[in-house]
């Protein structure tokens, strides 16, 4: 009993399920209320309702607002198109056709633009007549109403503090591979093996793939700040700009791997003087990542001073390999070497914000 019990919470927890659950319960219960009502059209409610569902708030609130806006101009030329040519395929394709005009105008979009359109065939039925009209929008509103309740549980916390969550969750992840990297320079001595960096390199990929979906999580906020009072927009502001701090430093640590990828493919081993030196820089640097990411927790895109210990340690085992690295005779390691210490260089320039 309690594994199935478990298994249930478990799917209750996923966004998936959470908006299906909750799009139904929006539905039936719009559904209910028009009905108790002859004022308001049961049917329109529910579907109201179910498309106006948004993962977040602001979104639903978006969508509530087209499609009051969409009954409003849908009731507005529908009748036009009836007075003119009276109920007729042609009235109802010209009704449509001067919706989208109208949504263009607007600037709607194309999703409002159809829900504009959508609302044209609901409002005007088969049959035509005011009470339809008034039934119709009072079902708009109630449909509108719940989804916008319901949307504001479909997921926990605010958009702008989720982003937040995930983009120091990915900079762990991201410190984590480079103290990966660098304990395995130092206990391997320089020995890469391919199956190792194919590895880091999958993971680094994963890194920025999942901050590029943070990123957009990030932007949606700051969109969604101008409809919902919930986010701030100088909040929401500053996680986009801690997003794009990571990104750029998950970028360049994927170029990072795929130099060690390449080195691993070659078959041949780093000097073991510029594996451990290689290996303290890439450990500083991990922790100056970590330091970033833990900041940012309370302080969304603030920078490391060049003072911070990190930062010192960082600068100074990278001066100390710099050193190992130019006084190598054998090229490729020198080339290896001296890409890996610009690379360590770019990620405390981003995250000093230099």
């Amino acid at each position: 009993m309690s594994s199935v019990t478990t298994t249930l919470l478990s799917y209750a927890r996923r966004p998936y399920w959470r908006v299906a659950v909750l799009s139904a319960g929006a539905a039936a219960a719009a559904y209910g209320l028009g009905s108790l009502s002859p004022h308001v059209s049961a049917v329109v409610a529910a579907i109201t309702a179910l498309v106006s569902v948004r993962p977040t708030f602001h979104s639903s609130l978006r969508e509530a607002l087209r499609q009051v806006l969409g009954v409003v101009i849908g009731a507005v030329f529908a009748f036009a198109a009836l007075e003119l040519v009276g109920a007729s395929v042609l009235a109802l394709f010209g009704a449509i056709v001067a919706c989208f005009i109208t949504a263009s105008i607007l600037r709607l979009g194309e999703e409002g633009a159809v829900a504009v359109g959508v609302t044209v065939i609901l409002v005007v039925g088969p049959q035509f007549s005011t009470l339809a009209i008034e039934a119709r929008l009072f079902g708009v509103v109630v449909g509108s109403a719940l989804a916008l309740v319901v949307s504001y549980f479909t997921r926990p916390g605010t958009p702008h503090g989720r982003a937040l969550a995930d983009v120091v969750e990915l900079g762990e992840r991201a410190s984590a591979l480079l103290t990966g990297i660098g304990t395995a320079l130092a206990d391997r001595e320089g020995h890469l093996a391919a199956v190792l960096a194919d590895r880091w390199l999958a993971e680094a990929e994963d890194i920025l793939a999942r901050t590029t979906e943070t990123k957009h999580l990030a932007e949606d906020a700051v969109a969604g700040a101008r409809w919902s009072p919930m986010i701030g927009h100088a909040e929401a502001q500053a996680v986009l700009a801690q997003v794009k701090l990571t990104e750029a430093t998950a970028i360049t640590l994927v170029g990072m791997c795929r130099d060690l990828q390449v080195a691993a493919g070659r078959d041949s081993a780093m000097p073991p003087g510029m594996a451990t030196s290689l290996s303290h820089v890439l450990l500083a640097t991990a922790g100056a990542i970590t330091e970033q990411a833990e900041t940012a927790r309370g302080n969304p895109a603030e920078t490391l001073d060049d003072d911070a210990v990190v930062m010192g340690a960082a600068t100074r085992t990278r001066k100390q390999a710099a050193s190992v690295v130019r006084g190598l005779d054998d090229t490729r390691p020198l080339l290896l070497g001296g890409s890996l210490l610009r690379d360590t260089e770019k990620i405390t320039e981003i995250l000093s914000g230099r």
